[in-house]
């Protein structure tokens, strides 16, 4: 009666963990999925960190072999316009299969006019945008799959790939072993006594040493079957006729795994240790006849056959994290558009009030352009911001279809760009090498015999040089980049640039005002060269000395009309 009673009591207390498990669970995913519905229209809280980019990174990487597409956005360029940021304000995204599909977009834009792309593309984040109800239900099953781990699914099929074929044979001689020491000891217990402890033993320790290797991809086997359970769910979220061709493809790459499946349930298991009683009698089965490290190694065999449709079934779920990502992104703007693309090299490039997604209450502006412009003004003026806020617009444009701005048409461009440069410590390079290696990678790019025109953006022509030599050399530069089919986009402080290329450049700029003892900026893009002079005045708003101000002023008034330098009445 009391064994009775007892055993009620271990039911009971595992009957209430199991509800309470339950219970808890249901009310995570409520709160998450309030914590989703009111995130809409904003931007994301958190981004993701240096594990997460360079697992992302890497994952692109793979993607990209070793080449360089045409198009594709450089590491130059992608840290010139800090994409990593502009990236991290977008990411909605609730997979790493999202985070990887997203990150390529915008590492790749497009250099086509794939219209029924574009068309089924835009429609997707219609959809996910108009349908609440659809748009949550497809981030909760997004949120189950979750993340790869440390990793990236390209990195642990890589390494999975490595362990090459792997065979039964040993464990299947194993059993054999086992099972002749059983029948030994009905048939000659001395002698089979013997020999099921030495199998037992031998069986343990073979089992201890492949474990070890097995545990290592579990993570990745876990990885891929909640893949193949969100695939499942997307099937079944029942996303109408707008998706019926992506729904029936993830339907379609989905059928071929059900042999993994059947294989995998045990092989989850190798890391699990409850320390229940029936638990760890299972594991001394598993150590005895390695029937885990069996079902693992046909995993690995199936993940070996149907890697590529792993990875198409991951693109696919992928895409839909980033069509939603795409929908909050747009919602959390102040405004956006859609961009009017067009294949060639003759089209205006035109921005109407283009901002830059990560200044909070950013003053927007905009332009009209069918060749290159020099931008002049003071420091903060607005000069670099403004030059990455067009740059990142052109990406955003030829990757998610989503513009900052209240219009945006173009052709199809290179992008490429020289502007947040440093010394290279690790090769030794000074600055102004690190800036003429980039700067001639532009040189290059515009050379080559290409349908989609150049637009590049550099920040500061040859900075790190002596002025005589800078502008010779970026009169001679931006000379070569402003050919038909090429828009340079330029910043600088020398203002002799901007007559030296009037017939070449537009020539815009910046200005500030000097009031009361402090400077005011208005960010507004304005036609024409810079003729404020303003770094002086800045002396004087620090604290310099009048003489130092007075004379300085002199000497700057004095070139500015004779084209010389003069120190105390000689000229120089």
């Amino acid at each position: 009666m009391e064994v009775i009673i007892v055993l009620l009591v271990i039911y009971a207390v595992f009957l209430y963990v199991m509800i309470r498990g339950a219970h808890d669970e249901k009310k995570r995913k409520q709160k998450y999925r309030t914590y989703l519905k009111n995130l809409y229209g904003n931007f994301p809280e958190t981004a993701p960190g240096a594990e997460g980019f360079a697992r992302i990174e890497s994952s692109f990487r793979h993607a990209a072999g070793d080449k360089t597409a045409e198009g594709m956005i450089d590491d130059i360029t992608w840290n010139d316009l800090d994409m990593d940021g502009i990236f991290a304000r977008m990411n909605f995204t609730q997979s790493s299969a999202g985070e990887e599909t997203l990150y390529r977009m915008l590492r790749c834009p497009a250099l086509s006019d794939d219209v029924q792309t574009k068309r089924t593309m835009e429609t997707h984040i219609s959809y996910m945008m108009s349908d609440e109800a659809v748009r949550l239900d497809a981030l909760m099953l997004l949120e189950e799959m979750g993340q790869s781990g440390t990793y990236a699914l390209a990195d642990y099929l890589d390494y999975i790939n490595g362990l090459g074929t792997r065979s039964n044979a040993k464990h299947y001689l194993c059993i054999l072993l086992l099972a002749a020491s059983v029948v030994s000891v009905f048939a000659y217990p001395s002698f089979g006594v013997v020999l099921l402890i030495a199998a037992a033993c031998f069986n343990i320790v073979t089992y201890v040493s492949q474990k070890g290797v097995a545990s290592t991809y579990v993570t990745a086997i876990a990885y891929i079957m909640r893949m193949l359970e969100c695939a499942d769910g997307i099937v079944g979220l029942g996303l109408g006729s707008v998706f019926a061709a992506y729904t029936d493809a993830v339907k379609e790459k989905r059928a071929k795994f059900k042999s993994l499946e059947k294989n995998s349930g045990m092989v989850l298991r190798l890391n699990s240790a409850t320390g229940n009683a029936g638990d760890i009698v299972f594991d001394y089965i598993k150590m005895l006849t390695h029937i885990d490290l069996i079902r693992f190694n046909k995993v690995i065999g199936i993940i070996g056959r149907y890697e590529r449709d792993i990875c198409e079934i991951a693109d696919c779920i992928g895409y839909l994290d980033a069509v939603i990502s795409i929908a909050y992104f747009r919602a959390a703007l102040p405004y956006s558009c859609v961009p009017v693309l067009s294949k060639g090299k003759n089209d205006t490039f035109v921005i109407k009030d283009g901002f830059h997604p990560c200044i909070e209450n950013p003053v927007a502006n905009s332009i009209s352009q069918s060749r290159g412009m020099i931008v002049t003004g003071s420091n903060a003026s607005g000069k670099s911001t403004f030059l990455k806020t067009v740059a990142i617009n052109a990406i955003l444009a030829q990757s998610i279809h989503t513009c900052c701005a209240k219009s945006y048409s173009g052709n199809y461009y290179r992008i490429y760009s020289s502007m947040s440069l440093r010394d290279s410590l690790e090769h030794g390079e000074s600055y102004y090498m690190v800036e003429i290696k980039a700067i001639k990678r532009i040189v290059d790019a515009a050379l080559l015999d290409s349908a989609n025109p150049l637009l590049c953006f550099v920040d500061e022509v040859l900075r790190g040089t002596n002025t005589v030599e800078r502008i010779a050399a970026s009169v001679q530069i931006l000379k070569k980049l402003s050919q038909q089919g090429i828009y340079c986009f330029a910043a600088t402080h020398d203002i002799e640039l901007t007559q030296l290329l009037e017939r070449e450049y537009d020539n815009f700029h910046f200005e500030e005002e000097v009031r009361d003892g402090d400077v005011l900026f208005s960010y507004r893009l304005l036609r024409g060269r810079a003729h404020t002079r303003n770094a002086i005045r800045l002396l004087e708003i620090i604290g310099f000395s009048q003489d130092i101000i007075r004379q300085a002023d002199d000497m700057a008034g004095t070139f500015l009309r004779t084209g010389e330098w003069s120190v105390k009445g000689t000229l120089y």
